[in-house]
């Protein structure tokens, strides 16, 4: 059977029976099925960290009170040059110290004003290797 390496981000309590007899589950043996979906590659657990944290407030999480970034305060700001700016050096920054196997390489910042949201695209390299893009849609 094939072996998880993480949770998967948004949490979903939906489950495929097919594929859980696949992977040698007994659904009757768990309390409401499978809680969560599951990652089955290192690319996909990174995408769901990179997820998680940037959706984190700093200080959100009780004993863990340096988790997460505070990407959020900018909601509410002025959308200038200088915000953009600040934000794409917050992701670069963050990234680099809180996720070493990635390599990003590039940070896009867009507005929508209409929907009051900040969309941040990055495409970036898993261990200089694998190429992914993701799409992280913040909203006030």
């Amino acid at each position: 059977p094939r072996n998880a390496v993480g949770i998967a981000y948004p949490f979903s309590t939906t489950f495929d029976q097919e594929k859980l007899k696949t992977l040698n589950f007994n659904s009757s043996s768990i309390a409401g099925g499978v809680p969560f979906k599951l990652n089955y590659t290192t690319s996909d657990q990174i995408k769901s960290n990179i997820v998680t944290y940037f959706s984190t407030k700093k200080g959100e999480r009780f004993l863990n009170p340096n988790y997460g970034s505070n990407i959020s305060n900018y909601l509410f700001d002025q959308i200038t040059s200088d915000t953009i700016n600040g934000i794409e050096q917050l992701i670069k920054d963050e990234l680099a110290l809180n996720f070493p196997q990635v390599n990003l390489n590039q940070v896009e910042v867009l507005q929508s004003i209409d929907e009051q949201q900040i969309v941040v695209s990055l495409s970036y390299a898993i261990f200089n290797n694998e190429e992914d893009t993701l799409e992280i849609n913040f909203y006030s």
